[in-house]
């Protein structure tokens, strides 16, 4: 017996699969910003504020579990680049996951 696997599932995984790569698509250029924000210490707050505006909790709501996570995940960690620079390990961490969950849906952030 195979479980999990019901029509429900189905159209429920189908459905964020899409969500993830609408968000993938709005993100990409902005994925590329934060990398390089990171890169240079120097954080932009509207590029955060640009980000939760296209990918907020409702619409985060709607997204697989690892990119929703992810994309919090860069959020935090840009503010935390605010005031303590994150170490590069961590940051390449975050998009490189992030990354993953678009190439999954079918769309290239990098």
């Amino acid at each position: 017996m195979i479980i999990g696997c019901g029509a429900t599932d189905i159209v429920k995984n189908a459905a964020q699969r899409t969500s993830d790569a609408t968000a993938c698509n709005a993100l990409s250029s902005r994925i590329k910003a934060a990398t390089a924000t990171n890169q240079t210490g120097l954080v932009d707050s509207g590029l955060i504020t640009s980000i939760d505006n296209l990918i907020g909790d409702q619409a985060r709501s709607l997204l697989s579990n690892g990119l929703a996570e992810g994309i919090k995940m860069l959020t935090s960690a840009l503010r935390d680049t605010q005031t303590a620079e994150v170490s590069e390990e961590k940051f390449k961490k975050i998009t490189d996951s992030i990354s993953a969950r678009c190439s999954e849906a079918g769309v290239s952030v990098s």
